[in-house]
């Protein structure tokens, strides 16, 4: 096995020579296409046409490839000036080059009903993506409207997300006498010591609430935008309505969904009472809900992290080892803490052609094991789902935190099977992870709602501020003290500025997974082709039809209420 160290990612396999060449000659690309326009009418012959679909996604796999680069470098180091400038000016070219691709979108749209249906019945794995093109038609505008709306966008709201990143990753955190990073901090969150974890949210929080005007009026305006482009042009009937079209889920299972979670809260209040009563705390604030219950005084080689992970899932397949191998075999992880570099972590997919990349800062914790683990599970459901078009090769969000999530409880169990003098510790730490990932996340959403609703009605701040505060305090019931640091909580959640109403997909992806893994332990081995089977569908059919196929209804309560009977039967255990 390599060795593997931590290390910056390896971005060789999708460098363009020659920026300004590449964007030259896919404008020359683009050009041809362009000329195909006269093939499309309504007596469009079958062949004719899956051609035409075929250089579409040609197209869209090299114009990805620059597209995706650019925002790696970004990622690594937001402070770079030239990765800044680098990226701006491929967003910018991207944008006219695919409003000049976008008559193809418009004529497929506006084909006769038959006509559609015989070229979507004989598309292949390029079904979904026709039919998707169908089923959006209605909230569409018109081609030179649409046309202006991204370009407006590169302006407008993409360059909100930039300056958030930005402006926050040059956020300093002076702690112990030493300048830390926002990763470096949320690890002293989960000190043993009550005082440093106060301290640490103190500190942590605190740039956020200095600079809570600037925060909040980049994301009113994200709001508005959203609001005005979604709701006003559009037609959409509510703003979260925008995500489940884009999910393809139906409302009633989001909402459904968003019940189930809030009827749920109190089971979560009945385990930090417990959790309290365990470490012998006289009360229990927000400052310690993530405390362990001794001390993580083991520092794990970054090495052995990728040697624990990978060989929990060479335990479950090797259908999810080879992936994962493969992605950390071609340097494709950035793995490194350093200053610039983007909060948080993600895996980034490329074209069905190239492995996915990682990025994640580790500082030797067992949570950045499973960090590792959460984004090579994306990882391994992105390499899958490479047979499928470039069209369709990503899973809706809901789903793509399927395989990651199960990656996280494939390497808690082993830890716990290995190790079985720490299995109750452990089993404290995945209940805090499923209030956190389930609970905490359904409630973004919640409080993204109500502030959609709150800006519209002309509402400040700090009166969204104080709201978020309050429904928090409801959230984790009168036992738990809540300082009011935490009203500004909210503005340290990049996924509530970069994808409005993302967040009801971890919710979503676990309570999902914990019926998956109850399958798996089940049904064994057995049950292992279907969950791969399940993976390697990408985004090639809806959520609904793809988890039909193993027998879940997810517009049910019922079923949702499945993953808490999990969580309950935890509880007691830990008890």
């Amino acid at each position: 096995m390599p060795p593997y160290q931590l290390s910056a990612w390896n971005l060789q396999e999708i460098k363009p020579r020659s920026i300004a060449k590449e964007c030259k000659r896919l404008e020359q690309e683009v050009k041809k296409f362009e000329q195909k326009r006269r093939f499309l009418s309504n007596a469009i012959s079958v062949k004719t046409f899956f051609t035409l679909v075929r250089e579409l996604e040609q197209l869209h796999r090299q114009m990805e490839k620059v597209g995706v680069y650019v925002q790696l470098r970004f990622a690594e180091d937001s402070t770079n000036q030239w990765a800044v400038a680098e990226m701006s000016q491929v967003e910018n070219f991207l944008t006219k080059m695919n409003n000049k691709l976008l008559f193809f979108t418009f004529w497929f749209k506006e084909l006769p009903e038959q006509k559609a249906k015989q070229l979507i019945r004989t598309s292949g794995k390029y079904h979904y993506f026709l039919e998707t093109l169908r089923r959006t038609k209605k909230y569409s505008l018109l081609e030179n409207e649409e046309k202006i709306i991204n370009i407006k966008d590169n302006t407008g709201i993409n360059a909100l997300h930039n300056i958030y990143d930005i402006f926050t990753s040059e956020f300093e955190f002076s702690f112990q006498g030493k300048k830390k990073t926002k990763e470096e901090m949320i690890t002293f969150v989960r000190s043993t010591s009550a005082k440093i974890r106060e301290q640490a949210y103190q500190i942590l929080l605190h740039p956020y609430q200095k600079n809570k005007n600037i925060l909040g009026e980049i994301y009113k305006m994200i709001v508005t935008d959203w609001q005005e482009e979604y709701l006003s042009l559009r037609c959409y009937t509510t703003s979260i309505e925008v995500r489940n079209i884009i999910n393809d889920l139906p409302n009633k299972a989001v909402e459904t969904l968003l019940k189930v979670c809030e009827k749920n809260q109190p089971l979560f209040q009945e385990f930090f009472e417990i959790k309290r009563q365990k470490m012998n705390l006289k009360k229990f604030r927000r400052f310690d809900l993530y405390a362990p219950l001794k001390t993580e005084d083991k520092w794990i080689p970054y090495h052995q992290a990728v040697a624990l992970v990978l060989e929990s899932f060479n335990e479950f397949s090797p259908s999810f080892h080879h992936p994962a191998s493969l992605i950390l075999s071609k340097n494709h992880v950035h793995s490194l803490v350093q200053k610039g570099k983007r909060s948080g972590a993600f895996c980034s997919p490329v074209t069905t052609k190239i492995h996915p990349y990682v990025l994640l800062s580790y500082t030797g914790k067992y949570r950045d094991v499973t960090t590792l683990a959460h984004e090579l599970g994306h990882g391994v459901h992105m390499t899958l789902a490479q047979k499928q078009s470039e069209f369709t090769m990503d899973a809706c969000l809901p789903l793509a935190e399927t395989a990651s999530i199960f990656a996280e409880m494939l390497l808690s169990e082993k830890i716990m099977k290995d190790n079985p003098q720490i299995a109750k510790e452990m089993m404290f730490m995945k209940i805090d992870d499923l209030y956190a990932s389930i609970i905490r996340q359904a409630s973004f959403v919640q409080f993204e709602i109500k502030a959609h609703q709150m800006f519209k009605e002309g509402k400040t701040l700090d009166e969204i501020s104080q709201s978020y505060l309050q429904d928090l305090r409801k959230q984790l019931g009168p036992k738990i003290e809540v300082d009011k640091i935490f009203a500004y909580e909210w503005l340290c959640i990049p996924h509530i500025y970069h994808a409005p109403f993302y967040c009801y997909a971890y919710a979503f992806g676990n309570l999902l997974t914990l019926a998956l893994y109850e399958l798996y332990e089940e049904k064994g081995k057995n049950f292992v082709p279907k969950i791969i089977e399940l993976l390697s569908t990408g985004g090639s059919e809806s959520p609904q039809k793809i988890t039909k196929r193993i027998g879940v209804d997810i517009t049910s309560e019922k079923f949702w209420q499945k993953g808490f009977d999990v969580i309950k039967r935890m509880i007691d255990e830990v008890y």
